[in-house]
């Protein structure tokens, strides 16, 4: 029998983000989230993208934008969400309210606070982990959590934490097979009509 299964990519490293990375983040982040992104930004792809963008430049010092590369390519994106970083994350109304006028800004704005995570000084939580649609089942996504895990130590944090639709099973193995736990287990209309998904487990990782 052929085993078909991809090999593994040799040399993966992890960055923060960089100015010229941008674009290839947000493909990758629109690549796998935009059934999401269409139902909070009412499928406005431009208008999503710019406001994802010019959020992301505000916040570029955060150090909560990380690339995994492969021959200095981005095949992978992982947003690190801390205590800090959450209470010092800059926001504008009038950016959304200049890309979805006044009905559509007020309901993106809502729906993309709701997402936020309200976190102790000793978790970081993994928010929007992607990897490139060619790239993916290759060891990209476990790289990135492994890295995670040595960047928490050394900054003191002993708490991994995620949510995962109960319906994305690759991504709920891999999480279990790099040792997240099964927390909490939440049923959500509201979750189910803006981001697709009405199951959702959240995962996490004493380290």
């Amino acid at each position: 029998m052929t085993d078909t299964k991809k090999p593994k990519l040799d040399d993966i490293r992890m960055r923060s983000l960089k100015y010229e990375d941008i674009d290839d983040y947000l493909k990758i982040e629109f690549d796998a989230f935009y059934p999401k992104l269409s139902s909070i930004y009412g499928n406005r792809r431009n208008a999503a993208y710019n406001i994802i963008k010019a959020e992301i430049t505000s916040n570029f010092d955060s150090g909560r934008f990380m690339n995994a590369l492969y021959k200095d390519r981005p095949v992978g994106i992982i947003e690190l969400v801390t205590k800090e970083s959450s209470e010092d994350y800059k926001r504008d109304f009038y950016l959304y309210l200049k890309y979805l006028g006044p009905i559509g800004a007020v309901r993106a704005y809502f729906l993309t606070f709701l997402d936020m995570p309200h976190l102790d000084e000793n978790t970081i939580y993994l928010d929007n982990i992607a990897v490139d649609i060619n790239k993916r089942h290759r060891g990209v996504a476990t790289h990135m959590i492994s890295f995670v895990e040595d960047l928490a130590l050394k900054r003191k944090k002993n708490k991994l934490r995620l949510w995962v639709a109960q319906k994305n099973s690759d991504a709920y193995h891999l999480y279990r097979k790099s040792g997240f736990e099964h927390l909490v287990f939440r049923s959500s209309r509201i979750a189910e009509k803006y981001f697709g998904f009405r199951d959702w487990v959240y995962m996490g990782k004493m380290l």
